[in-house]
């Protein structure tokens, strides 16, 4: 199943790299992919054998783990 998860930082930092740093948090058997990129915003698209409550978690532990200051999921 595909959950498609909004991410939102502020305006000046880079989405493509808050996506990246994320993506390499998240289970190595999970399918990623950028889906869009804008000025503080980001979709994520992801393949994963679990539930929307599950990857949620996972994303939000993803962003506090990492120098990603501003950027949360919406």
């Amino acid at each position: 199943m595909e959950n498609q998860v909004r991410l939102t930082g502020p305006s000046e930092a880079a989405p493509e790299l808050a996506c990246l740093r994320v993506i390499a948090q998240l289970p190595p058997r999970w399918s990623v992919r950028i889906l869009e990129c804008g000025t503080g915003y980001a979709v994520l698209g992801l393949c994963a054998d679990a539930s929307a409550e599950e990857v949620a978690v996972e994303i939000d532990e993803a962003i506090t783990a990492l120098p990603l200051r501003g950027w949360k999921r919406s």
